[in-house]
C-alpha cells in the first residue's frame, strides 16, 4: 500500500506560497467557534440561520456563510460557508454548522471550507463534481439501522448498504470501517476503504482518483461472544478535504484539480506524489531504499529553505504486539554506519480534526510507530531511508516547514514477498518461548498425520515445518524437505534477517527462543522479532495448516498473521490496536504432549499461469470453548473461533499426542486421520 497525503489542505497535491493573513492553528480548537483548521490557518465563519425546508430560500446568512435553505425537505444545499453537520427536516443552512446536503441525516463535512480570493491567487474553482462525500451521523455501530437509512436517503443502492456485516466503507467518516458490524469468523480479513459508501463511482461501486489505492486497506474480524469487525482499516488513508490546482483527483470527487478553497494563480511550491512504492523485505543493509521528500517541493530553489523535518513510520500488527517495531528509520542508505538509525518508538493516533487527517503523538496509544523529530533541514532533511523486514502495509509521514507554513505528506508503502507467509508474535516475548508450526496437507506417506515428528515420511521428510532440525525448515538444516525449489538468497537474507543458510522452501527465518525486550535495533541478534515461515512457490491447490505451541513459560497471548503474496489474509489473536487483549491464552508449556497448542487456520494456494493469484483461508473454531484459553462461547453456541487444545487437567478435552485427530467422537474421524473440514481440527 502506498502513496502520499498532504497535511495542509490537500493530500498529495500542490500547495501555494501566497495566502492572506489568517489565524494560525494546529487543530480546530485553536480557531473561533465553527471555524476549521485548514493548511495551518483558521477558515470558515459562524453558522448561518436555520434554513427552511422544501424549496424556499432559507433564513439567515452567517458571518462566514452564504444563504441557508434547501431544495428538498430536510435541508438541501447550504450556501457559501458550507456545513459540517446538518440534515433532517429543516436543516440548518449556511455557515459551518449545517449546510451540506440535508436529507436523511447525511453530512457533507467539506462544505465547512470557506473559499476566499486573496493575495492575487484568483477565484476558487470548486467545479461541479459528480461524487460527493456525504457522511452519516457518527455512531459506534454502522450496522445499527440509522446509518443505512441515511445512506438510502442519499441514493446509495441496497448492494452498498451495511446490513448486519458491514459494507467495507467508513460511512460516518470517523476513521473506522464497519465498527459494530458482525463478521463471519475471528481473524478473517477483507478490503476496506476510508471513504463513505456515498463517495464511490456509480459504475464500479469503488472510490475514484487518489482514493482508488490510497484509501484502500485491510480490515480484520475481532473475536468475542459476538465477533465484530475491528474498525481498523490498516494501511488506508482518508482523502484530502479539497483538490489542489495540480492534475489529479485527491479529494476523490470525480474531478481533477478542482480547488474549492483557493485560486490557482499563485506559484505552486509543494506537490506530494501519488505513486505507490512497493519494496521487498530484507533489503541490502548497505543499500536501504530512499524516500526523497525534498522532491515534493517543485521549486528547486525552495528545497534548501525547508526546516524542521520530522518523519513518522507506522507498521503492522506485530509492531503493536512486540516490545519494539520491526522496522527502522535511517538517515542514509548504508544502515551499518554508526549513528545512521534515527527515531524512537512512539504511540500515535490518527487526528481527524486536522485537515487532512494526520498521525500525531499520543502517549499510551496501542498504535505504535517510530518517530524521528529534529531530523534535519533543507534537502537532506527531506531524505529518509526506512527499512522493512516484514511483509505488509506501511505509512511513512514526512512533515516540514517552508517559508513559515507547515506541510505534511504521507507515503503509502507496500512490502511484498511472493508466496505464503505465516507470522507469529506474542505479548511476553523474551521470557517465554512460543513456536510457530506449518504443516502440509498433501504429499505425505505416513500412517498417522500430525504436528512435530508425528508424521515421518518414507523419504525422511516430516509433515511439519518448525524449529527442529528433524524438519528441513530451520537455519542450517540439511534434512530432506518437501521438494520445492529453493529461492535466491536475497529472499531470506538481508537487513534484520537472522538466516544465514540457503532460502529453502518452506523455511523458518527466525526461531525466537530468547531475546532482550529492551533491544530497539531490529538487526541485533537479541532483538525480539516475530517467528515467520515462508513458502515462496506453492503449487496450485497445495494446502497447509498453521499452529502455535507453548514451548516454555506460561500465560502467553499470541498473534498470527497469514500473508498471500505479501497481502494480509488472516489477522487473529492478541492485538492491542483492535482491543482483542484476552485470548487466545496459552497457559501451560511443553514440547511434546504437554504444551498448550493453538490450531490457527488452514490456507490453500490458488496458482494460475505459474503464479500464486490468491489464497483460500479458514480459521479453526472450537466446538466447546475453554473459557480460560479460548474465551467465552459465541452467542448461541458452545464453541467460538479459537481452538487452544491442552493436556492440562482443566482442559475441555485432554490431548495426549500431537496427532491431528485424537478425539474420534468429537472430531468425527479415526485417530491419526487428516481433517478435511475446519470443524474437524479442534480436539475440543
Amino acid at each position: 500500500m502506498k502513496q502520499l497525503t498532504i497535511t495542509t489542505i490537500l493530500a498529495g497535491a500542490l500547495l501555494f506560497a501566497c495566502t492572506p493573513p489568517a489565524t494560525k492553528c494546529t487543530t480546530f480548537t485553536d480557531c473561533l467557534t465553527n471555524q476549521v483548521c485548514v493548511q495551518g490557518e483558521c477558515r470558515g465563519g459562524l453558522a448561518g440561520g436555520t434554513g427552511g425546508s422544501g424549496n424556499g430560500q432559507g433564513g439567515g446568512v452567517g458571518a462566514g456563510g452564504g444563504s441557508g435553505g434547501g431544495t428538498t425537505t430536510g435541508g438541501g444545499t447550504g450556501g457559501t460557508g458550507g456545513g459540517v453537520t446538518g440534515g433532517g427536516t429543516g436543516g440548518t443552512g449556511g455557515g459551518v454548522t449545517g449546510g451540506g446536503t440535508g436529507g436523511g441525516g447525511l453530512i457533507e463535512p467539506d462544505a465547512g471550507i470557506n473559499p476566499y480570493d486573496g493575495g492575487g491567487c484568483g477565484p476558487p474553482m470548486p467545479g461541479n463534481p459528480t461524487i460527493r462525500r456525504l457522511c452519516a451521523t457518527p455512531t459506534t455501530s454502522e450496522c445499527d439501522g440509522p446509518t443505512d437509512s441515511a445512506l438510502t436517503s442519499g441514493s446509495v443502492p441496497a448492494s452498498r448498504l451495511n446490513g448486519q456485516q458491514g459494507n467495507g466503507f467508513d460511512d460516518d467518516c470517523d476513521g473506522e470501517v464497519d465498527e459494530g458490524c458482525f463478521c463471519p469468523a475471528n481473524g478473517v480479513t477483507k478490503d476496506c476503504y476510508l471513504v463513505p459508501a456515498t463517495q464511490v463511482s456509480d459504475v464500479s461501486g469503488l472510490p475514484v482518483g487518489w482514493c482508488t489505492n490510497n484509501a484502500k486497506g485491510s480490515l480484520d474480524c475481532s473475536g468475542g461472544e459476538l465477533a465484530t469487525w475491528s474498525g481498523v482499516c490498516r494501511g488506508a488513508q482518508p482523502p484530502a478535504l479539497t483538490d489542489s490546482c495540480a492534475a489529479g483527483d485527491y479529494n476523490c470527487d470525480g474531478l481533477s484539480g478542482n480547488n474549492a478553497a483557493e485560486g490557482c494563480m499563485c506559484p505552486n511550491s509543494v506537490q506530494c506524489p501519488s505513486n505507490t512504492i512497493t519494496l521487498a523485505p530484507y533489503p541490502n543493509p548497505n543499500a536501504i531504499p530512499i524516500i526523497d521528500g525534498s522532491q515534493w517541493i517543485t521549486d528547486v530553489a525552495a528545497r534548501g529553505r525547508t526546516t524542521n523535518w520530522a518523519w513518522t513510520v507506522l507498521g503492522g500488527d506485530c509492531d503493536n504486539v512486540l516490545p519494539n517495531p520491526t522496522f527502522a528509520i535511517y538517515s542514509q542508505t548504508n544502515s551499518t554506519i554508526t549513528g545512521a538509525r534515527r527515531g524512537t518508538r512512539t504511540g500515535v493516533r490518527l487526528d481527524a480534526t486536522q485537515t487532512p487527517a494526520r498521525y500525531v503523538v499520543q502517549a499510551n496509544s496501542p498504535l505504535i510507530g517510530i518517530q524521528a523529530t529534529a531530523y534535519g533541514n533543507g534537502a537532506s532533511g527531506g531524505q529518509v531511508f526506512p527499512a522493512f523486514g516484514l511483509s505488509g502495509d506501511y505509512i511513512v509521514q514526512g512533515e516540514f516547514t517552508l517559508d513559515g507554513r507547515s506541510y505534511s505528506c504521507t507515503q503509502k508503502v507496500q512490502v511484498r514477498a511472493p508466496g505464503i507467509r505465516a507470522e507469529l508474535c506474542w505479548d511476553n516475548v523474551g521470557s517465554n518461548d512460543v513456536d510457530l508450526h506449518f504443516a502440509r496437507l498433501q504429499g505425505n506417506t505416513c500412517t498417522t498425520r500430525g504436528w512435530t515428528t508425528t508424521c515421518m515420511n518414507g523419504n525422511g521428510s516430516v509433515q511439519d515445518c518448525y524449529y527442529s532440525t528433524l524438519s528441513s525448515c530451520p537455519n542450517g538444516s540439511t534434512t530432506t524437505g518437501w521438494g520445492y525449489t529453493a529461492s535466491a538468497t536475497t529472499a531470506c537474507q538481508g537487513w534484520s534477517s537472522t538466516r544465514t543458510s540457503a532460502c529453502s522452501n518452506p523455511r523458518l527465518d527466525r526461531d525466537n527462543v530468547s531475546c532482550t525486550r529492551g533491544e530497539t535495533n531490529p538487526t541485533a541478534g537479541s532483538f525480539c522479532g516475530p517467528e515467520n515461515i515462508n513458502l515462496d512457490n506453492p503449487n496450485n491447490d497445495d494446502a497447509f495448516v498453521v499452529g502455535v505451541n507453548m514451548y516454555s513459560g506460561s500465560n502467553s497471548k499470541p498473534h498470527v498473521n497469514l500473508y498471500c503474496n505479501g497481502e494480509r489474509v488472516v489477522s487473529v489473536g492478541y492485538n492491542p490496536a483492535t482491543g482483542q487483549t484476552a485470548f487466545p491464552l496459552l497457559r501451560n508449556s511443553g514440547q511434546g504432549t504437554s504444551g498448550d497448542f493453538w490450531t490457527v487456520a488452514t490456507i490453500r494456494a490458488v496458482v494460475a499461469g505459474g503464479n500464486l493469484t490468491s489464497c483460500a483461508v479458514t480459521t479453526i473454531p472450537s466446538r466447546v470453548a475453554n473459557a480460560s484459553r479460548d474465551g467465552v462461547p459465541n452467542m448461541g453456541s458452545t464453541g467460538n473461533d479459537i481452538c487452544v487444545d491442552s493436556a492440562a487437567t482443566d482442559a475441555t478435552f485432554r490431548y495426549t499426542s500431537k496427532a491431528f485427530v485424537e478425539n474420534a467422537t468429537g472430531q468425527g474421524l479415526a485417530p491419526g486421520a487428516q481433517p478435511m473440514t475446519a470443524t474437524q481440527w479442534c480436539k475440543h
